[in-house]
């Protein structure tokens, strides 16, 4: 009586049928190591063109330099159909020019996906029956200068350039490898009026002088650099890399009082976030969003904004259960960026603390959009401080919940003595601590440099460290992106009505996925966009009931063996042999189709 849908009913024959992928899922063939804007370029396109049944690449806009394109790859088979009508998640990376490992992970990622399609049955599945849109950075701009030490744009036409020395020029002296070593480090600069002296316990670390400290030596320390303007002054003019803020999106971007305001002068301002959030707009079929950022092994849950005591129940418990597995994939623990994450004072309403992040990106995407969003602050130093020993660091709580964190002394000591121990070591591939050297400096005279090199304490050395981050947080996204809604008919039933050309038909639809196919906050805030099956009559046949029905939202499993059940229900008529077809549609859920023939069996 049922004939079951292209669609819907064959994706395992698609799996037999179609050819394998073209290149073989070895990691052994990938690099871990960190990609110019040209190098990752060159690999998205080299994967889009090796599977272009699977893989779509294109601009979703330029950067705020004009200078790039904002990448993003989509992974989906096409076989099974188009986007639109399958559940999507969302992944992003180095929305900070600093963040370098986030643009790393969704490179590798898209790899990932790709390289393991047809012989890993996790990705296999995630690539038949869902799509992965991956914008693989989001500041592309700031991720160049930031592993390249220059920069490729006019420094005066970025947005927020000013003059800082006010000489007419713009962005003309920022920091420079001085020494030609390959590293921009720090210079420390001896000077009985320097602001830095040596940490007692650790003196290669430098720390802020007390008022009332009389002991020197006494140092200031600036980053490495040359006077490149020639005005006696030293890195007193560096151009603008901060193109992405994460204080300048729509939620909670200003205190009711205006007291305390996000990045910018209004929300969006900033070009970059706009282009992200324009073009996750533009695909309704996301539920899910991950940003990747960097430093502190953490994955971050909504609100920045606003405490726990708001949070809707259901969506809080599906956080907790969700981000629970990938801390036992990843180690990170879980926290609330407002409860966890931010220095709160007592007896201060929520909204004006002055701590408090406004117009953060999750909050966004979660608050205004519904959506299960989270950023996972990459790479963290809490295993060295632990081999290492605590000592007089607290220890009732990870690194990420100390003030300060990588900028207190002891903690940076614990790791340097890490470091020490290892030293010479190839997973560090030359990266971590380079003990202070005397140079003579074109303008300050006689100087030392020397300091933690870009590769250690924000993001990890490339080689073994990068690829565990990478390949932990690959297998966590391919577990989170199989946990979106997805809606299957599950029968449709025909039954002979009073009249031999009358039939009642009945669907029972379901949603198969794990979460629900709306979030409780889209709920609460009216934005949800209710689920719904449709009857589609052929020629001859007719109903006077509605032939839609709609459901306000669809219940998901949770892993459970209880699946809820949903019916529409039709009386037609019509003559027999007439074909009827039934489409299920879900905005966050996906889409089936059923067809039948009347009268059939």
């Amino acid at each position: 009586m049922c004939l079951r849908s292209f669609t819907s009913g064959l994706i395992g024959i698609f799996l037999t049928l179609l050819p394998g992928p073209v290149v073989e899922a070895q990691d052994s063939a990938y690099e871990f190591t960190y990609h110019t804007y040209a190098q990752s370029t060159s690999i998205l396109r080299d994967l889009a063109e090796s599977y272009p049944s699977l893989a779509r690449l294109y601009s979703i806009g330029k950067s705020v330099t004009g200078q790039k394109e904002i990448w993003c790859i989509e992974i989906g088979n096409q076989a099974t159909g188009t986007p639109e009508t399958k559940p999507a998640a969302y992944f992003d990376g180095n929305q900070h020019a600093s963040e370098v490992t986030g643009g790393e992970v969704t490179l590798y990622l898209a790899h990932y996906l790709l390289s393991r399609y047809g012989t890993d049955p996790a990705v296999t599945r995630l690539v038949d029956t869902r799509t992965v849109y991956i914008v693989q950075r989001g500041d592309p701009d700031g991720a160049e200068a930031t592993m390249t030490g220059t920069i490729d744009w006019d420094p005066a036409e970025a947005p927020g350039a000013r003059d800082a020395d006010g000489d007419g020029k713009v962005g003309e002296d920022g920091p420079d490898d001085a020494d030609g070593d390959g590293q921009i480090l720090e210079i420390r600069v001896p000077d009985p009026d320097g602001r830095w002296v040596r940490y007692g316990p650790e003196p290669r670390l430098m720390v802020r002088r007390e008022e009332g400290d009389t002991e020197g030596p006494f140092y200031r320390v600036i980053t490495e650099g040359l006077d490149n303007d020639g005005d006696g002054q030293v890195n007193e003019d560096a151009p603008t890399t901060g193109f992405i803020s994460n204080r300048n999106y729509p939620a909670y971007w200003a205190s009711t009082d205006a007291r305390f305001r996000g990045g910018g002068d209004y929300p969006l301002q900033e070009h970059n976030a706009r282009v992200l959030v324009d073009f996750i707009l533009s695909k309704p079929e996301i539920s899910q969003i991950e940003s990747w950022h960097t430093t502190s092994g953490i994955h971050l849950r909504p609100y920045a904004a606003r405490p726990d005591t708001d949070f809707p129940p259901q969506d809080l418990q599906d956080y907790n259960a969700i981000l629970a597995k990938g801390t036992a994939i990843t180690t990170y623990p879980v926290a609330s960026v407002y409860n966890d994450f931010t220095t709160i004072l007592p007896d201060v309403p929520f909204d004006r603390q002055p701590g408090v992040r406004h117009g953060v990106f999750i909050d966004w995407s979660y608050v205004h959009q519904g959506l299960f969003s989270v950023t996972t602050e990459l790479w963290t130093m809490e295993p060295f401080v632990n081999e290492m020993g605590w000592g007089d660091i607290p220890r009732d709580k990870p690194l990420f919940a100390i003030p300060g964190r990588y900028n207190r002394p002891d903690v940076k000591a614990s790791v340097l003595k890490w470091l020490d121990k290892n030293e010479g070591s190839s997973r560090l591939s030359g990266e971590g601590f380079i003990d202070w050297k005397a140079f003579s400096h074109p303008t300050l005279g006689e100087v030392e440099i020397g300091g933690f090199t870009r590769y250690w304490l924000r993001n990890p050395p490339p080689g073994p460290f990068l690829q565990e981050v990478v390949q932990d947080q690959a297998e966590f996204a391919v577990v989170r992106a199989l946990l979106t809604p997805l809606v299957k008919i599950q029968d449709v039933a025909v039954a002979r009505g009073d009249r031999a050309d009358e039939w009642i038909i009945t669907a029972t639809v379901a949603n198969e996925g794990y979460l629900d196919t709306s979030m409780e906050q889209a709920r609460n805030t009216g934005i949800a966009v209710p689920d719904r099956v449709s009857l589609e009559l052929g020629s001859g046949a007719s109903t006077a009931d509605p032939l839609t029905v709609s459901f306000p939202f669809m219940r998901g499993t949770r892993e459970s063996e209880y699946v809820s059940l949903y019916r529409g229900s039709w009386r037609v008529t019509g003559p027999a042999g007439t074909r009827v077809g039934l489409e299920l549609r879900s905005e966050k859920g996906g889409a089936d189709r059923w067809e039948i023939v009347l009268g059939e069996r």
